[in-house]
């Protein structure tokens, strides 16, 4: 007689596949999907090697098994012993390898890929099993448009910014001139830290006709931060052409020029004449001290600072304990230097409007607060 068969346990059910990119050059394309296992839903992304349909069909769900696997934290038999298997692989083969399929015959595609219908279709599509009516590939270029922003604004707010981007990314293939995607895409990239990236994305969207102020300040900034001072020195000018009263720009530009070792004072003081309070704050928030060129610094000690700045050392030692004083660090120990030059300007800055005793009394008021507040160490 035979025995009672056991009811399988380890099952894995594929809710979507989507179409994130195609690198011909390395022969590869990447599939992002999403799958419940025994160990949860999750969604995920592989990169597949251009090869034959069957053979990237069968990859994908090989690569799909053994990740619900390790995810799932089973052995391998304790797996084949509860039958580890995708539920619906007869459902969602066929799909998965016209996809596949489609991508082998973009090889030999003559146009450019960006003006081909086939290819923009093909580069955002995506299948949905569950519910037909979200798949990408029943709908027209307008409403996947309108979902790829959708999805990535919401990403964005929730500081997802690797997802987003790659969302946007298809959103330029449907609409290749549009200046907010590509500012967006920059967005992205300056808080993932990508700068190179950033910066020629910012450029791209004014390019194409992007004027607003915060995008002349992102492409600034990210120009700084490259020590491109010259490059965001021009971009800084313009954008006061058009924005004279902007007192952002002004600090960003007073900065700049502090930088290149060019007068800065006269443009703090256009700034402080429009808007005193708001300059201050720009001042507290943005302006940098250390100097980004390789000079050679001219190191002081606390005592030496305490006497040319006429200001307890104590005070001084509060102020670099807050980070709100430009300091530098040693490479070989953990002690605390000050440049005299930057010492200097930051005095001069800070006393010229009025900042400098309101930055003394919050220390000394509260002297063991939150140390990693207010202005970074610098390096």
């Amino acid at each position: 007689m035979r025995g009672k068969l056991e009811q399988p346990k380890g099952l894995i059910e594929l809710i979507s596949v989507e179409l994130e990119r195609i690198d011909f050059e390395y022969g590869e394309f990447w599939l992002s999907y999403e799958y419940t296992c025994p160990g949860g839903e999750y969604k995920s992304a592989m990169a597949i090697p251009i090869t034959n349909s069957k053979e990237m069909t069968n990859y994908f769900f090989k690569e799909l098994l053994n990740e619900a696997k390790h995810l799932s934290a089973m052995d391998e038999d304790e797996s084949n012993g509860i039958g580890l298997f995708i539920a619906n692989k007869s459902d969602t083969m066929l799909p998965i390898k016209n996809l596949c399929q489609r991508v082998i015959e973009m090889q030999g595609i003559d146009e450019p890929l960006n003006e081909s219908k086939e290819y923009i279709d093909l580069s955002t599509s995506g299948f949905h099993f569950k519910d037909s009516s979200q798949s990408l590939s029943d709908k027209d270029f307008e409403e996947r448009f309108k979902i790829f922003m959708a999805r990535a604004k919401e990403k964005m707010s929730q500081g997802y910014y690797t997802i987003a981007a790659d969302d946007l990314e298809k959103t330029k293939i449907l609409c290749s001139t549009s200046p907010l995607i590509y500012k967006l895409i920059g967005i992205c990239h300056r808080e993932l830290g990508h700068l190179d990236l950033a910066l020629e994305m910012f450029e791209s969207a004014m390019e194409f006709g992007d004027i607003e102020q915060e995008t002349f300040l992102y492409l600034a900034e990210v120009s700084f931060f490259l020590n491109n001072m010259t490059h965001a020195e021009a971009i800084l000018e313009r954008m006061l052409e058009k924005y004279p009263d902007n007192i952002r720009a002004l600090v960003e530009l007073a900065n700049v020029r502090y930088q290149l070792d060019k007068e800065y004072i006269d443009i703090l003081d256009k700034a402080s004449a429009l808007d005193p309070e708001a300059t201050g704050k720009n001042i507290l928030q943005t302006f940098v001290f250390k100097k980004q060129s390789h000079r050679q610094i001219k190191p002081i000690s606390i005592d030496q600072a305490s006497r040319m700045m006429e200001m307890p050392v104590h005070t001084i030692s509060l102020l670099a304990g807050r980070h709100r004083i430009p300091i530098r660090t040693s490479t070989d120990h953990d002690a605390i230097i000050f440049d005299e030059f930057e010492l200097k300007s930051w005095a001069l800055v800070y006393r010229r409007y009025n900042l400098l005793q309101d930055e003394i009394e919050r220390v000394t008021a509260n002297p063991g607060g939150d140390s990693t507040q207010g202005m970074a160490l610098l390096p």
